[in-house]
């Protein structure tokens, strides 16, 4: 009777783990076929390319010394003379002796721009921050036009003055109603 006992106990271990084999052979080939399922594209979709990821890479630039502004800004016509806007903002660059002049949108893009490989950088990093503290050999100043946030980004070896800002800023105001 003893014998009998422990057999059919081992018989019941057997079938209670080939069960749970079983088992779990076919819960993984289900999810593997909901994994395919979800996965296939329809016919009208384009296949998966892979998206290469920039990292953003931070430099830091020398701060230049900077000197005051002793003259101030001679008359330039920055709207009659030009003929386009991007001539317009080298005008005002010019005008103020700026090393670059940046128009950014709130989001962090170029809207416009005098030159300067520094433009995107300089967008992405300072829109939407013109009341922080300003960095060295720079002037932030926020505007409005036709309803968008825009933030002017100067770099210039000269001390920017808040008079002269406040130029540099109507200026942009007046080449922004013109051209855009």
């Amino acid at each position: 009777m003893d014998n009998t006992i422990l057999f059919i106990i081992v018989v019941l271990i057997i079938v209670i783990i080939s069960a749970a084999l079983i088992l779990k052979k076919t819960l993984q080939a289900r999810s593997a076929e909901d994994g395919r399922a979800r996965r296939q594209r329809l016919a009208y979709q384009p296949s998966a390319k892979p998206v290469p990821v920039a990292t953003p890479v931070l430099v830091s630039r020398p701060v230049r010394k900077q000197r005051p502004v002793t003259t101030p800004a001679p008359d330039v016509d920055l709207l009659e003379k030009c003929q386009d806007f991007q001539q317009s903002l080298l005008a005002l660059a010019g005008k103020y002796s700026l090393d670059s002049f940046t128009i950014a949108t709130s989001d962090g893009l170029v809207f416009a721009s005098s030159g300067g490989s520094t433009a995107q950088e300089d967008a992405a990093i300072y829109s939407g921050n013109s009341n922080d503290k300003e960095p060295a050999g720079m002037a932030l100043f926020s505007l409005n036009h036709k309803g968008s946030e825009l933030t002017g980004i100067v770099r210039s070896q000269e001390i920017i003055t808040e008079e002269t800002q406040k130029c540099i800023k109507k200026d942009t105001k007046d080449i922004l109603t013109k051209w855009i």
